[in-house]
């Protein structure tokens, strides 16, 4: 589903990612954990094009973006991308003046040109699904951060997408709305759908992922399976931030 070749992202003239080599199979769930700044975001957000590669080359779906293409040629792969993934922010980005299924319709809409009752039993079927549908008439700013944040869940896969990647879905709620929004990730993650997760909640990328990535300064350090890579990781720097995560949580 993914594959990078010497991936490399640069902000002013500082390194960020560097020649990153990684593969993502279809159908598998993918943690990406780290310390802070060490680039995990960056890369996800290279996933569907939201931060221009500097180098390298990123496939996605069969879909190639090259560093070497003209701008106009990258537009035009990633804009391919992008229908086919479906994305979750830190912040919920919902349209405050929409309701809770105008908010997951719009995009049937719009940009799938679907019929407007099509588009409303498919909306009205992702809401039962996170456990919302009795709020699909009321506006975001009446919902909790867990249930905004449910709430764009669903308008991602609203899309239909192969691959849904999630940067830290949790990281702006409250201790006590994080275990709603992680039951729904984990209920996707076992119908078989294409995952990669920025996260920093351990316990839930132990239990969810097949495969660690585990990244720091820019570079992956280490990768494996998630029981590999919490009962034996191979480098210091990854025994060193697990030992560091196990003291803070």
């Amino acid at each position: 589903m993914i594959k990078t070749e010497n991936l490399s992202k640069s902000f002013s003239g500082l390194e960020v990612l560097k020649n990153i080599n990684l593969t993502v199979e279809t159908g598998e769930v993918v943690a990406i954990l780290g310390p802070s700044g060490s680039g995990k975001s960056t890369l996800l957000r290279m996933f569907n094009g939201l931060e221009e590669l500097s180098g390298g080359r990123i496939q996605v779906g069969g879909i190639s973006v090259d560093a070497n293409q003209s701008q106009r040629e990258r537009n035009k792969q990633i804009g391919k991308i992008r229908l086919h993934t479906g994305m979750v922010f830190q912040q919920f980005n919902l349209y405050p003046h929409k309701t809770v299924l105008q908010n997951v319709v719009e995009a049937l809409l719009i940009v799938k040109k679907i019929p407007r009752e099509k588009a409303i039993t498919l909306g009205e079927k992702l809401l039962k699904r996170v456990g919302l549908l009795e709020k699909k008439d009321q506006y975001p700013n009446r919902l909790s951060g867990g249930q905004q944040q449910r709430v764009a869940i669903a308008r991602a896969l609203a899309m239909e997408p192969d691959l849904m990647l999630f940067d830290e879905p949790t990281s702006a709620l409250d201790p006590e709305l994080v275990d709603e929004v992680l039951a729904v990730i984990k209920e996707l993650a076992h119908t078989g759908m294409t995952m990669v997760i920025v996260t920093h909640e351990m316990e839930f990328a132990r239990e969810v992922a097949d495969r660690i990535i585990f990244m720091a300064d820019g570079v992956v350090v280490e990768e494996g399976t998630s029981e590999e890579f919490f009962s034996r990781p191979k480098t210091e720097r990854a025994r060193k931030f697990l030992k560091m995560e196990e003291v803070i949580n």
